[in-house]
């Protein structure tokens, strides 16, 4: 067999469901996230569970940043989700999941008209990426796939509101602590407390405030020698003559 043709049945195929291929761009899913997708499987499929970033930015002639970038977007939406396993050497590892892909991929070859429940499935996934954005921008770096899980796990695990993440944000970036443990620290502690609404924070927040300043010493009054200038005693308007 020529070298070639030996390496080309050595490397294996990588199948891919012709479904997915005419449906992807309904699902959501754009060109750069499929080609992304195609290079990570064609690894898993290698028996790799948790291919390196930058060996998928090679194949595709692009940044190792513009690889995480899609799968950040990737996990946004659902469509991608990192789990850890126990292998053989009874170590654990992470790998990849995109189940979710598929599973989105089976509801819309249902042919189902678009309802209520989609349309707010979608808003929830725009209010998912801004965060992740938002995140991204203050820590000013991107986020790594263990990040972008625990992120994912606030919204879909713990339930938390977007809103009440970027609050959480803003303590920490207030606080000049990028990273996500101090977020999860604050989360929970308002979680504890049955703060569960952006208005709640920001109520118990005011209400800390003014106990703060009804509970602060005040200021003594001077006498003797270091006491500043009298006040007049008589009224604005009253004859001082």
């Amino acid at each position: 067999m020529e070298s070639l043709a030996a390496a080309l049945v050595n490397d294996g195929q990588t199948t891919i469901a012709n479904a997915l291929l005419a449906h992807y761009r309904e699902i959501g899913v754009t060109n750069d996230e499929l080609l992304v997708y195609l290079q990570f499987k064609r690894l898993i499929d290698q028996g790799n569970q948790f291919p390196d970033a930058a060996v998928i930015a090679k194949s595709l002639g692009e940044s190792t940043n513009a690889v995480f970038q899609r799968l950040h977007e990737m996990l946004a939406k659902k469509l991608l989700t990192i789990e850890s396993i126990t292998a053989d050497d009874q170590k654990i590892h992470d790998r990849y999941n995109f189940d979710g892909l598929y599973d989105k991929l089976a509801v819309a070859l249902k042919k189902q008209p678009v309802s209520t429940q989609a349309s707010e499935q979608a808003t929830s996934e725009n209010s998912r990426q801004k965060v992740f954005r938002a995140i991204q921008t203050e820590f000013g770096r991107d986020l790594s796939p263990i990040e972008m899980e625990s992120i994912s796990k606030w919204f879909d695990e713990d339930h938390y509101e977007p809103e009440v993440i970027e609050l959480a944000l803003r303590e920490a970036v207030l606080r000049q602590v990028y990273n996500l443990t101090y977020m999860d620290r604050i989360l929970l502690n308002w979680q504890k407390r049955n703060l569960k609404t952006a208005a709640q924070v920001e109520a118990e927040r005011q209400r800390s405030i003014e106990q703060r300043l009804n509970s602060a010493p005040q200021p003594q009054r001077q006498t003797g020698a270091n006491a500043g200038p009298k006040i007049p005693l008589f009224k604005l308007g009253e004859d001082q003559s």
